[in-house]
């Protein structure tokens, strides 16, 4: 069994970080998603200098805990006035990171295979714990959790956040399309353990 969560994980992996090259060198998915920051050149400073700290900051921003400790009347018109600035626009959630790193560097690629190999190393513990014989139905398996994990982790910040939908669209779409394939390798490689009392097929895999 450790022989294939190790297998697993790396053949997932592996298809996850090709499907990722695919998705935005090939298919360009983000394209649709994102543009350009106009005046980027004038505006990046200006986002280094006025914030403190490597971070993510909405506008326009509700200080709760200030908030709360205002008399009645204050505490009322601190949040009509935050409700009308949200309601009026604009609004955001601004990432920023104040010196820059290389966007083709080795740390940048092996952080992001150390988070698809856990990722394809929990897939391969769930492949081979659902006792399913049929590549297809742990494939299909694997695909539903891909859409959940997709739908949980991206579809909220529409409303929590009011992101863009075509950024949140996108989101989903890749972290479905991702799984998806790596769901595809995993379950050709990870197949459950026969249970007691059960022969296994010529091939080594369990009777359909």
């Amino acid at each position: 069994m450790v022989r294939k969560l190790i297998l697993g994980t790396v053949v997932g992996a592996v298809a996850a970080f090709l499907w990722a090259y695919v998705s935005w060198s090939a298919v360009r998915l983000y394209d649709w998603a994102v543009q350009p920051l106009p005046a980027a050149a004038e505006l990046a400073p200006q986002f280094a200098r006025a914030v403190p700290r490597d971070g993510a900051y909405a506008f326009p921003w509700l200080d709760v805990d200030a908030v709360r400790a205002m008399p009645p009347a204050e505490h009322d018109r601190a949040i009509a006035d935050w409700r009308t600035a949200t309601q009026e626009g604009p609004t955001g959630v601004l990432l920023v990171r104040r010196e820059g790193r290389d966007p083709l560097g080795a740390a940048r690629y092996a952080t992001a295979f150390g988070y698809f190999a856990l990722c394809a190393f929990l897939m391969s513990v769930l492949m081979a714990t659902m006792r399913c014989p049929s590549w297809v139905g742990r494939w299909t398996i694997g695909m539903l959790i891909a859409l959940f994990a997709a739908m949980a982790a991206d579809g909220p910040d529409l409303a929590w956040y009011q992101l863009p939908a075509r950024w949140v669209y996108a989101g989903i779409a890749d972290t479905f399309l991702t799984w998806t394939v790596a769901a595809a390798a995993i379950a050709g490689v990870v197949r459950p353990a026969a249970a007691p009392g059960t022969p296994a097929s010529p091939s080594g895999t369990l009777p359909a």
